[in-house]
């Protein structure tokens, strides 16, 4: 119909028809609005670029009346998806938060991927950290979230502590609950954990691992917004996910919450865990794992390493095996067995599969899972033989298990390799030293290798770390840390 409308009117009417908005007096204005808004996309166009131009009053108008008609009418608003994106830049401040809205409704709709939106995560988060309406704001964490805008996650975190005590309000409620699907898809199985239990070592281990490619100061921020929680806050989550018409992406957060110190928490998360299970019927999950859409399949993954292995071990192990499966869902079906504590399947991927990312990351899981010398054996193992190309990725398996006391090992393994393998040893003790250091590791090398060892030790660092490694120095490379001091290491 509305083409068939817009046939009736040329450019310039239609103009002057957006003009006329300023005479019109402000009983009367909706309606004029909306009767430019019904003929159809090119006046709708005029409409959005014509903000600038328009007083206050009229602007907030045609603001509010577009956002009303995208929101029942989304699919109507394809075309215009690249002028609303320029006029959330361009418009005034104003009316940022209200385009931005009417955007994520169209995108909601005609499922554009993320790609057409990573440009606008800097407008949405100015609206996110602005005194916008909750409703509002939550339209542009559905941006962010698109634009995988990971640093919006510790804001995001602060703006569900600011808004707990109000979930009578459905507008409260439903910002908490869109706001936990944000955070699982941006922030990954563990900050869902840490929401429960900021201070769950597990989950904080979970965390740095599957964050290790993001900025450290993501980390750190992300880390300071969880310490500001506490159990009330807990408990509210966990109410959240119980009225939740499908809780089962919240699975993990429910099995913190049966760990939790607090008896209310515990109870709590007793019942919605048993509602979620009822839901983990293997025909619902395969609904999910079919599902067209890659977020929704991730979802459904690293939900399934919250219930036991005995549940869900064996489709996970299948999950993470499939070659064909793109590296991020097989690596998140990993995450999900190791969250479950499912050290064979880990050891049965790491032995055998084909992609070495896959593999080595395998491995990496697994040795966390080992008891301490098994593991840390095992990463260092992997560490001294890997290909330059994965080096970092094992670092950080081998920096998570390593301890201060592990040092004789280390020195151990520098010793014994051949010359690449001391060179990628002496880079990670350069690191372990400077992270470590402190009266327990001095203590360490102490009692752990002699003095000869401990100024190789030194100095090897040191020079290496200076670049001006001589070979005819005093302890030349060779002898660092040499083989004829190290008998005594064998019982580490």
């Amino acid at each position: 119909m509305c083409e068939e409308l817009e046939k009736n009117y040329d450019e310039k009417t239609l103009r002057q028809m957006v003009a006329d908005l300023e005479k019109v007096e402000d009983e009367q204005l909706t309606d004029a609005v909306c009767d430019i808004i019904d003929i159809g996309n090119k006046p709708i166009v005029l409409l959005i670029d014509g903000l600038h131009n328009m007083s206050e009053r009229v602007g907030a108008t045609v603001v509010q009346k577009l956002e009303d008609f995208f929101y029942f009418h989304p699919e109507k608003g394809e075309k215009v998806v690249e002028t609303l994106k320029k006029s959330v830049k361009n418009a005034p401040e104003l009316y940022r938060a209200g385009l931005l809205s009417a955007l994520s409704d169209i995108l909601e709709a005609v499922d554009e991927t993320g790609e057409t939106i990573s440009d606008m995560s800097e407008e949405a988060m100015a609206v996110l950290l602005s005194n916008a309406d909750i409703t509002r704001i939550g339209k542009a964490i559905d941006i962010l979230v698109r634009a995988e805008e990971y640093n919006s996650i510790p804001h995001i975190i602060n703006l569900m502590m600011k808004n707990t005590d109000r979930l009578d309000k459905f507008e409260n409620y439903q910002f908490i609950e869109n706001s936990l699907l944000a955070l699982k898809r941006l922030g990954g199985e563990a900050v869902l954990r840490l929401l429960v239990n900021p201070i769950s070592d597990s989950a904080i281990k979970q965390l740095r691992i599957e964050w290790r490619t993001k900025e450290k100061k993501l980390l750190d921020d992300t880390l300071i917004a969880l310490q500001k929680l506490d159990s009330d806050f807990a408990q509210v989550m966990i109410k959240v996910v119980d009225l939740s018409e499908f809780n089962l992406p919240f699975a993990a957060m429910l099995n913190e919450g049966i760990k939790h110190s607090d008896k209310w928490v515990r109870q709590t998360a007793v019942e919605a865990m048993r509602k979620t299970s009822e839901e983990m019927t293997p025909e619902a999950l395969s609904r999910m794992l079919a599902d067209p859409a890659p977020e929704v399949r991730l979802m459904a993954i690293t939900s399934l390493g919250a219930f036991d292995k005995s549940q869900t071990g064996d489709l996970l192990l299948d999950l993470a095996s499939r070659e064909d499966e793109s590296i991020d869902i097989r690596l998140n079906a990993l995450y999900a067995l190791y969250s479950q504590g499912n050290l064979t399947a880990l050891q049965q991927i790491g032995a055998k599969d084909g992609n070495i990312k896959i593999q080595i990351n395998a491995k990496g899981l697994a040795s966390l899972l080992m008891p301490h010398e098994s593991g840390l054996h095992n990463i260092l193992e992997v560490y001294t033989s890997v290909d330059e190309a994965y080096l970092p990725e094992v670092a950080h398996y081998l920096s998570e298990i390593s301890v201060p006391e592990d040092i004789g090992v280390m020195v151990s393994y520098h010793s014994k390799g051949n010359e690449e393998q001391r060179d990628k040893m002496i880079r990670f003790l350069k690191a372990f030293m400077e992270k470590n250091d402190g009266p327990k590791l001095e203590a360490a090398m102490k009692a752990q290798l002699n003095e000869a060892e401990r100024n190789a030790l030194k100095r090897m660092i040191h020079e290496k770390h200076h670049n001006t490694l001589e070979k005819n120095d005093g302890v030349g490379e060779d002898e660092c840390c040499c083989g004829h001091h190290h008998e005594h290491h064998h019982h580490h």
